[in-house]
């Protein structure tokens, strides 16, 4: 649940518009997980306590909790990936990103100027006479 909350906590600022209803959702479903979480604690720190005619019965409810909670981690972890998917398809332009672009055009640039200079130095100095 930590991870999955800390990963949706890093997308969070870009979940906007039609995403923030699930953003909601998930914090809502945070907060009950971690309140389970806390439960299934405090079942487990009892079961150590408890006499043998109580272990049963409270084992019994233990696994009930451990499988909620099992569940709701599960599902919270596949909201996580879902809102990836937003994230990286808002993100993904129809073209090629600006940023490559212009890169490719000052690398273009470049390799010109470096060619011009290598064709200018090949000719040589037309403006120097030779000397003997």
């Amino acid at each position: 649940l930590d991870r999955a909350a800390l990963t949706l906590a890093g997308m969070a600022g870009r979940l906007t518009g039609l995403a923030e209803p699930a953003v909601q959702e998930a914090a809502a479903a945070d907060r009950s997980l971690r309140d389970l979480a806390d439960r299934v604690a405090s079942v487990e720190r009892a079961l150590r306590l408890a006499p043998a005619e109580a272990r049963t019965p409270l084992a019994d409810t233990h696994r009930t909790l451990v499988a909620q909670l099992e569940s709701g981690v599960s599902a919270y972890e596949r909201l996580v990936v879902a809102a990836a998917g937003y994230v990286a398809e808002d993100a993904r332009p129809s073209t090629e990103h600006p940023a490559a672009s212009r890169l490719t055009e000052a690398t273009d640039l470049l390799h010109g100027v470096a060619s011009a200079l290598a064709e200018l130095r090949a000719v040589g100095d037309p403006l120097r006479t030779p000397t003997r």
